[in-house]
């Protein structure tokens, strides 16, 4: 399905109220929820961690709702249910169904505004709800204080990764992010870390203790179901919340792990030449994703990259095209930085490289495929990039995808 909620981005008001006041309207008991919820937040990873463990939790026997987002080509994929993306018709029938009983909690309530990420937990709340989910993975949008995934009340909660993002909500340090991402865990709740957040254990532990809230470090996994070194941690998360939460065996951590799979995320979209592309938007995911491709082509290899014009393009392309001497630049068609732009840092950052410039991705998807004289092709430098590269890839039109 490709639409967008009618709902500005961000609510207003007083979010408890309108959560559980309309969430009440649909007979939805958000806390009952909370033994069968896992949250999982993070400035990196989350996504591939929430795949994990859903996979694990399937093969540990529970019938699994998965809230995700956001989506790389259909918003479908955002709700799934029992490993399946929900279907049109289920996912419209839940769509009327809120949004109707919104519209009738809002009416007499001229304070109060619902937003799009908040309708679409409910969305999945309801879905979840009447498949009978007996385990939910909740991927929180922004941070933890006020990210609305924090309703479902999940007694298990990881934070993965921590980057500098979202400043002006967040804070403006890794320590302030660290905090808010913290609370998505509930009072009296567990707390699992992943390892590249381990040097801030200290803080979030004292932070979060006045709530009861108790803090572990989750131990790596070797053999990650999924390209990149920084997966190990990821799949270390994953286990370790299955374990705890629905008393995964080994057999079926194992066997989970082994069915994830998560698109976007080194995702191979071609074979013959190799295409894989990657969606993270922030330096450290991006240089991670690198590190993962280069497992696959040590050398050599054709750099499609991009940037979205709020994102800091300059510490993006520098990594990439510094490991490329073949490079096309290009603008995706939602949000995408100047291609002059991305081609002046590719150019900078490696003086030797060949760089040419593609008007939009259908366009280096074409100059791609011409130009690769057998050369593996890595398309990096964002969600919108990645995700219309795989729509052309697909003859589908990246301006007919709707993001929000």
């Amino acid at each position: 399905m490709n639409r967008a909620p009618r709902f500005p981005k961000f609510g207003a008001g007083d979010q408890r109220a309108r959560i559980e006041g309309i969430a009440a309207a649909a007979g939805l008991d958000l806390a009952a929820f909370a033994a069968r919820s896992f949250a999982i937040t993070g400035s990196n990873g989350k996504g591939s961690t929430a795949a994990m463990l859903q996979s694990i939790l399937e093969q540990a026997g529970r019938r699994t709702g998965l809230f995700t987002s956001p989506h790389m080509l259909d918003l479908n994929e955002r709700i799934r249910i029992g490993g399946a993306d929900i279907s049109d018709t289920d996912i419209d029938a839940h769509w009327r169904r809120i949004e109707a009983l919104a519209d009738a909690w809002l009416a007499s309530r001229r304070d109060q505004q619902l937003g799009a990420f908040e309708f679409l937990f409910l969305v999945a709340a309801s879905a979840f709800a009447e498949a009978g989910c007996d385990a939910l993975v909740w991927e929180a949008g922004i941070g933890g204080r006020h990210d609305v995934t924090r309703f479902a009340r999940a007694h298990l909660a990881a934070l993965v990764s921590l980057d500098l993002e979202h400043a002006a909500l967040l804070g403006d340090t890794l320590e302030h992010i660290a905090c808010d991402k913290a609370d998505i865990a509930p009072d009296g709740g567990t707390l699992l870390l992943g390892e590249s957040v381990a040097p801030f254990l200290d803080l979030i532990a004292a932070h979060v203790a006045p709530r009861g809230v108790r803090v572990e470090l989750a131990r790596v996994l070797d053999n990650p179901p999924l390209l990149g070194a920084h997966q190990a941690s990821n799949a270390g998360l994953a286990a370790a919340l299955a374990r705890a939460g629905a008393h995964a065996r080994e057999a079926e951590v194992r066997a989970g792990l082994a069915a994830t799979r998560w698109p976007g995320r080194l995702e191979t979209i071609g074979r013959d030449p190799l295409i894989v592309i990657d969606v993270g938007h922030t330096p450290r995911a991006v240089e991670a994703a690198l590190a993962g491709f280069r497992t696959l082509v040590p050398r050599g290899g054709l750099l499609v990259c991009g940037a979205s014009h709020d994102k800091s393009a300059a510490d993006m392309i520098g990594p990439l095209a510094r490991a490329f001497d073949n490079i096309i630049a290009t603008r995706a068609w939602h949000k995408g930085a100047r291609v002059a732009e991305i081609a002046a840092l590719a150019r900078a950052a490696n003086p030797g490289a060949q760089v040419k410039t593609a008007g939009d991705v259908a366009a280096a998807h074409a100059h791609a495929l011409g130009d690769t004289r057998g050369e593996a092709i890595y398309v990096a430098g964002g969600h919108f990039l990645a995700a219309e590269f795989k729509a052309v890839h697909q003859s589908r039109d990246p301006a007919e995808l709707v993001f929000f």
